[in-house]
Order: structure tokens, then sequence, then C-alpha cells
């Protein structure tokens, strides 16, 4: 599926993939735009603090930054607690890099390197990763405990068996979840946003009255789908944020969750 929805975009909507590429480097090459736009991007904002504050005007894209940092950090406050300052980089590290390469899907030319889902498992699997580890770190072989379930008779032993599975089985499907949750919503934005782009180019090259009608709603329709697809880029980024600090704030706080 992910390679249709790649070949898809670069034939039809964006511009022609990089011959002979595979696929995975196809992948690597739009992750490398979205770090270059980000590093790019946090150097002119450093640079254009330093200009401002030293002539005592604060810049926009500056307050932006900060705003949406400070609302990370405080979430993360908020979720795990006093600890949570070691995992700021990591939770700001991570609302940043998948919001933009969310966004990086409306340019043309470019395709949003979160439609693929060997990116969305690759994050999800790494944050479940380290969540073990920090697991492990705070509560030693107690962390299995976790899996126990609650104390139940003697005679409840077939349910304490089915409630052990059941964590089981929720515990390993959290990577899965992340991963396939931001996949599907960024895929389906990409592929609204090809199919708008063929409907276009049928417009424009299309001399029957018929099909310009037959295509007209849609290309009214395509700014509303983009201020869709705009907050679906949001929201996914502060969902996978959010569920990751929870998943942290579980490991390290497990008594408490």
């Amino acid at each position: 599926m992910s390679d249709g929805a790649m070949d898809f975009d670069s034939i039809k909507w964006h511009f022609p993939q990089i011959p002979h590429m595979p696929h995975e480097l196809t992948l690597l090459y739009f992750s490398w735009i979205v770090w270059a736009i980000i590093i790019i991007g946090s150097i002119a904002v450093a640079r254009s603090a330093l200009r401002k504050a030293k002539a005592g005007k604060p810049g926009g894209m500056q307050a932006v930054l900060e705003m949406a940092i400070d609302y990370v950090c405080t979430m993360a406050d908020e979720i795990i607690g006093p600890e949570a300052g070691k995992y700021y980089p990591l939770f700001i590290g991570l609302f940043i890099f998948i919001l933009v390469g969310n966004l990086i899907g409306f340019i043309p030319g470019l395709v949003s390197p979160t439609s693929d889902p060997n990116l969305t498992f690759g994050l999800a699997i790494m944050v479940f990763l380290y969540f073990i580890v920090l697991g492990f770190k705070y509560n030693g072989i107690g962390y299995l405990k976790q899996f126990s379930g609650p104390k139940l008779a003697w005679y409840m032993f077939p349910v304490s068996i089915l409630l052990t599975v059941t964590e089981i089985i929720s515990f390993f499907t959290r990577p899965l979840s992340l991963g396939l949750r931001l996949f599907c919503n960024i895929f389906s934005k990409e592929l609204f946003l090809s199919i708008l782009a063929l409907l276009m180019l049928h417009f424009f090259q299309s001399s029957l009255t018929l099909d310009k009608c037959l295509t007209i709603m849609p290309l009214v329709l395509r700014p509303f789908i983009m201020l869709l697809g705009l907050i679906i880029a949001f929201i996914q980024a502060l969902v996978f944020m959010v569920l990751s600090m929870s998943y942290i704030a579980g490991a390290v706080h497990m008594e408490e969750h």
C-alpha cells in the first residue's frame, strides 16, 4: 500500500521519483528534507532571535516556537510529573519532526514521509523500546507486575489468566496503535490531495462542458479539504506525542498507572 501511495503521488501530483531509487531510499530522501527544514528553520529562528534581542523586539516566529515548546513542556509536566524535564528533547523532537513531516506533503514536489508505514512504525517501535527500558530502569523486574492484573481469589484463577493475557496483548499492541493511527490519517490526506490534483488537471485539460461540471465541485471543496488536512496534520503530531508521554509516564510511575 505504501509503495502505491508514493508512486501515485510522485507520478500524478508531485515531481517524478528519482530514477532507479528503491522505495526505502525515497522515504529516506523525504525524511532528510524534513530534517533539513527543521535544522535550517531552527538556525534562522535562532539568528533572528539574537538580532531581535539586541533591538529589544522579539520576532513573531520566535514567539510561536516558544509557545509551542512551552506547551509541550507543560503537558509533559502534567502527565509525567517532576521528572518530565529529562524527556523534553524527545517530546519536542517527536512533535516537530512529525508535524513538519505531515505538512510538507502540501508542497508540490514533496511527499509526507509520515504517509508511509515504514517511518510511522519505526517511530512507534523506537518509543516502545524506550519506555520498556525506562520501565525496567525505574522498577527493575517488578515492571513485569503490570501483566499480573488485579489480585483475585484462588478459584478465579481462569479469570486471572485471561486478564494477564489481555494485559500482555494490550501492551504489545501499543506500537501498532501508534504507528497505524499516524500512517492511516496522513496517507488519507495525501490520497485526497492527489485525487483533487488529478481532478484539477482534468478540469483544465478537458474541453467538455459536462466534464467540467462534474469536476467543479471537488475544486470548490479543495480549500476546505486542505484546511482539514492541516488540522489532521497538527492533531496527529499532538496525539503521537501525548501517547508517548502517557506510555513513558506509565513506565516511570508504574504504581500510579
